[in-house]
């Protein structure tokens, strides 16, 4: 399960679960005010039987002056109690009276019943939100899947054109020797194979191994390849320190790719992008138009130009979360863009 899935399935549960455990919760808090109503309701039909036959063990009984006190009606002030007539008397009433402590324990065993069934209760609820969040997310998962299953089909048809390619351009080069134009349909080809290379990130589940990955040489290397695709920008390398992770080499490589393909995809005419390594943040810096809006740019499919798809940052920001790599954007409109990768947590896991 892809972890926008999980996402989405807890979300889903929660609001579910959390929908019926109120419910449930008030529910059985009128169940308790109802059943104590009605407790209170049958221990004063007991009182009323008892000032009749005066043998009722639970009570105690008292001569109460006549006052005040209403007849025939129940008290509930630090205890239970209730004042009756006595046959013949004028002066004094007959008080029947339950005790707090007792009330209170009744109260307490018949609240242990209804936590034993509002645990119950809940243990049912759990099994009814993941059925649900199951159910009414399965047609989603369903599409997804099947978008799924549409790229990889659309990416294995890639292969066998792209194979073909590359063999006749190496087999034109052998012969024929270097020529400018097939040097530009070789950085023709290799665009198309950074974009099958995102597309088999975006369709990715979870890393793979991980290795140790010298940051500075992989830099370089990757450096190197887009210099043979935009042959116009200027790239350089610097690095101040060596540094050496543990982490995924293939998906660290499409983070760097994609930014760098970014930064000379829509730099300006004779621009530079640099990449240095400080410490254990990698540094890319460019001379492009910019970016309007950071906080959309990593959104899915957004995309400020009319060039692209608008996968590649997207694909940037849900491979460094896989990674834990932290990226800090800077950007000015028609000035460039600094992209910052903070390596820290992959060089602590190799020390």
């Amino acid at each position: 399960m892809k972890r926008y899935e999980k996402e989405s399935l807890v979300k889903n549960f929660l609001v579910f679960f959390s929908l019926l455990e109120i419910l449930l919760v008030l529910l059985f808090l009128e169940l308790y005010h109802s059943y104590k109503t009605e407790y209170k309701q049958s221990l004063y039909k007991s009182m009323q039987v008892c000032s009749y036959t005066m043998n009722c063990s639970q009570f105690t009984f008292d001569f109460s002056p006549k006052n005040n006190h209403q007849l025939n009606e129940l008290y509930d002030d630090n205890g239970l109690y209730a004042f009756f007539t006595i046959p013949k008397s004028e002066k004094f009433n007959l008080k029947i009276s339950y005790s707090k402590q007792n009330f209170d324990e009744d109260m307490q065993i018949e609240i242990n019943n209804f936590w034993l069934k509002f645990i119950a209760a809940t243990v049912v609820l759990l099994g009814i939100s993941m059925f649900f969040t199951f159910y009414s997310l399965r047609p989603i998962r369903d599409a997804l899947q099947l978008n799924d299953e549409f790229i990889k089909d659309i990416l294995h048809d890639f292969n066998t054109p792209i194979t073909a390619m590359v063999l006749n351009i190496r087999m034109f080069k052998e012969e024929k020797g270097e020529d400018p134009y097939i040097q530009r349909i070789s950085n023709s080809i290799n665009t198309i194979m950074l974009l099958q290379n995102n597309l088999k990130s975006f369709l990715r589940h979870s890393p793979s191994h991980n290795q140790k990955v010298d940051i500075g040489h992989l830099a370089k290397q990757r450096l190197n390849n887009m210099s043979n695709i935009y042959p116009k920008i200027t790239y350089t390398f610097r690095k101040d320190n060596d540094l050496i992770c543990l982490t995924n080499k293939e998906l660290l490589t499409r983070i760097l790719d994609n930014i760098l393909s970014n930064a000379g995809k829509y730099n300006k005419a004779k621009g530079t992008v640099e990449l240095s390594i400080v410490g254990d943040t990698i540094h890319i810096i460019d001379t492009g138009k910019g970016i309007k809006s950071i906080e959309k740019v990593t959104q899915r499919y957004y995309k400020e130009q009319d060039r692209g798809i608008g996968l590649g940052l997207h694909i940037v920001e849900k491979l460094s979360n896989e990674l834990n790599i932290k990226i800090t954007i800077d950007s000015q409109v028609n000035r460039g863009t600094q992209f910052m990768l903070d390596l820290s947590d992959l060089s602590k896991e190799e020390e």
